[in-house]
């Protein structure tokens, strides 16, 4: 039996997100039961259902139990009074829905931030009241966070002292230090001030909420871990991303549209074809009515890769990732020259493009049985020449075209040709 024990902020509100655990109030009795909790979706508060037996307990031990597991953050604004309350497979919001009810409160919620008080002018009160409240920090000095809250533009005041490095105040609205809040948790990390993260980047997104973002980036396979959303932004700091996030930032824009906010998403991993070829092949399918409701993402160097992300109606999943299977079967081989190469008395051209080969093989994955070299083609023992073919199927030969061109910095567009072999005789 776990119950939480009430906080008392600056301005005499409860906030019961931060509680710790603490005996029931005298009294009064508390029977909690979970049911399929998960934490990784606390703020889905319809999706996982609890069983709840309060006997006389205390309100804000209720509020504190039922917060941690909405994972919001619950601001309480009127006298504490004993509960009785029993109800059977409800969501934790649920509960708190009734429970406030049957007090005569009333509630307001914004994003994590829960405020319950009387009926009437929450809005007005609570979204706008200025509340002072204290931070700490453990490895990042306060001026820094405070020079953060600036750079960010968190609507709030915030003072720091020379005599605590780590103390700061800030005066704003409870959703305004909510955002602190997460910055400092986000920031305040590592073993020493020297290695806290205070590096960030952000974008702002227009169509979809920044959680949204991280959700389908997560599904791209970009994890998010460190992060807040501020409005339309979404503020990174994980490290590892900050030289990615050119791509992260590209990726973000394409997911960005009006039919992300539902639509299903999913990465389909190809095995015959890059998803360059497969994203253009798939805008020449007809899906009927909603053709045009389906997107297709493709990651930086698409030329190469073989993963593609799909947007598309939740109805059309199962015919989109058919149409993927046919677009991804093997195809003919087909027979292209690469390259040549010219030898004399000092230079091996057949070495030479050996070693060509032995990189190409290493750089795309295609086998060495694919690619050939020839005869001497120059009809001259002292001067001989060779090309160096590959026999592969059409996508896998563009792809290595692709690669040669980044190799070697130079456009490979035209095959050679037998005209070609007598240039620089």
């Amino acid at each position: 039996m776990k119950i939480f024990k009430a906080i008392i902020a600056l301005a005499l509100l409860f906030s019961v997100g931060t509680a710790a655990p603490a005996e029931a109030s005298e009294g009064g009795q508390f029977y909690y039961t979970e049911q399929l909790y998960n934490t990784a979706a606390a703020a889905e508060t319809n999706r996982y259902n609890i069983s709840i037996d309060v006997r006389g307990a205390d309100l804000r031990d209720v509020l504190s139990a039922l917060a941690m597991q909405m994972g919001v953050t619950i601001f309480l604004d009127a006298e504490s009074e004993e509960v009785t309350f029993q109800a059977n497979n409800i969501s934790p919001g649920e509960a708190m829905d009734l429970i406030v009810q049957s007090k005569g409160l009333a509630y307001l919620q914004k994003w994590d931030i829960v405020v319950i008080s009387e009926p009437g002018s929450l809005q007005e009160k609570y979204f706008t009241e200025m509340i002072l409240t204290r931070f700490d920090t453990v490895f990042v000095t306060t001026d820094k966070v405070k020079a953060m809250i600036d750079e960010l533009g968190i609507p709030c005041k915030s003072l720091t002292l020379d005599t605590s490095p780590n103390v700061i105040w800030v005066q704003g609205s409870s959703q305004a230090l909510q955002k602190v809040r997460e910055l400092i948790n986000e920031v305040d990390l590592g073993g020493s001030p020297q290695t806290a993260i205070l590096e960030y980047r952000m974008v702002e997104t227009v169509e979809i909420a920044p959680g949204r973002a991280v959700e389908l980036l997560e599904k791209a396979g970009v994890k998010i871990e460190h992060y807040i959303e501020l409005d339309n932004k979404l503020i990174v700091f994980d490290q590892n991303l900050i030289p990615r996030w050119p791509d992260v930032e590209r990726m973000v824009g394409e997911l960005d549209t009006a039919n992300a906010k539902k639509q299903k998403v999913f990465v389909y991993e190809l095995k015959n074809v890059v998803s360059k070829f497969a994203a253009e092949r798939l805008e020449s399918f007809d899906f009927g009515p909603l053709t045009d409701e389906i997107k297709t993402v493709t990651y930086n160097k698409e030329q190469f890769s073989r993963e593609i992300m799909v947007i598309c109606p939740p109805n059309l999943e199962s015919q989109v990732r058919v149409a993927l299977t046919q677009i991804d079967q093997p195809r003919a081989k087909i027979k292209l020259p690469i390259s040549r190469a010219k030898g004399d008395k000092d230079t091996n051209a057949r070495a030479i493009l050996q070693s060509k080969r032995d990189i190409y093989c290493e750089l795309t994955g295609i086998p060495p049985a694919s690619f050939h070299i020839s005869d001497n083609v120059s009809g001259n023992s002292n001067k001989p020449e060779y090309v160096l073919w590959v026999e592969e199927t059409p996508d896998r030969i563009q792809m290595l075209l692709d690669m040669i061109e980044v190799y070697e910095g130079v456009e490979v567009s035209e095959p050679v040709s037998e005209d070609d072999s007598s240039d620089d005789d």
